[in-house]
């Protein structure tokens, strides 16, 4: 498996619009909002800057970024080309590629999380107040969540063309509409209903009360609903995937 990982992982150094959303993506947008509205306090967010408030929100910009756009296409684009099918004559379970493609992406969210917490320390000044325990649980939990109706779009999808499409239609919404590229602050009260039903959401929620210190008991709800979609999203991959 590390050896299938390794390889897949230098052929993504090749896949330049995946690299773009997952690494280049949110900390350009990251550089532009902090050049247009600096990170001084603001009565909006209850005090706390801009920039404070959009890295945790820039979880759910990434995860929507490589979970339902990158990972589909680069399933539907092994099914297209025959791939997982000829793995069913390999050792190797075809179930062992999917995982490798879903750590590979998660990794590659890591990368981009990793950048945009650096430019926000040291560019602006950022503080976490929370628990890196805490952090890391809220970003593993979003990218199953995220991850698992990535690949239920890649079950749906015959061709590449259509898992971007797909991924597309479903991710671009999420990504301004969620909270995670704009903040909720800053949408009219009418976008509430709309945001609610958006996993994406959720995501962004958990992630901005874990920056501020919350604990596992206050994001218990969050928590809740992205397991029951990890799990609803993977029950129904289950069901509809094929491998050709």
């Amino acid at each position: 498996m590390l050896t299938v990982l390794k390889t897949k992982c230098i052929l993504m150094t090749r896949e330049y619009i995946a690299l773009f959303f997952s690494i280049i993506f949110c900390p350009m947008l990251l550089v532009i909002f902090g050049m247009v509205y600096g990170n001084d306090p603001s009565p909006i967010f209850g005090g706390q800057g801009t920039v404070d408030v959009m890295i945790p929100s820039f979880s759910g910009l990434i995860f929507a970024g490589t979970g339902l756009i990158s990972l589909p296409v680069a399933v539907a684009a092994c099914k297209e080309r025959g791939e997982l099918r000829r793995y069913k004559m390999t050792p190797i379970r075809p179930m062992t590629f999917l995982m490798c493609d879903v750590i590979m992406y998660f990794l590659i969210s890591v990368i981009g999380m990793i950048i945009v917490l650096l430019i926000g320390r040291f560019a602006y000044g950022c503080e976490f107040d929370g628990s890196v325990m805490m952090f890391v649980y809220g970003f593993i939990l979003s990218g199953m969540a995220i991850f698992a109706m990535g690949l239920f779009i890649a079950s749906l999808s015959r061709t590449a063309k259509i898992a971007q499409t797909i991924g597309m239609v479903v991710g671009f919404p999420m990504m301004f509409l969620s909270g995670a590229g704009i903040p909720v602050e800053m949408m009219p009260d009418t976008m509430e209903k709309v945001t609610q039903v958006m996993p994406l959401s959720y995501c962004v929620s958990m992630m901005r009360d874990i920056w501020d210190g919350a604990g596992f008991s206050d994001v218990t709800g969050d928590s809740l609903v992205l397991i029951l979609v990890a799990a609803a999203f993977t029950l129904l991959t289950a069901i509809t995937f094929k491998w050709d």
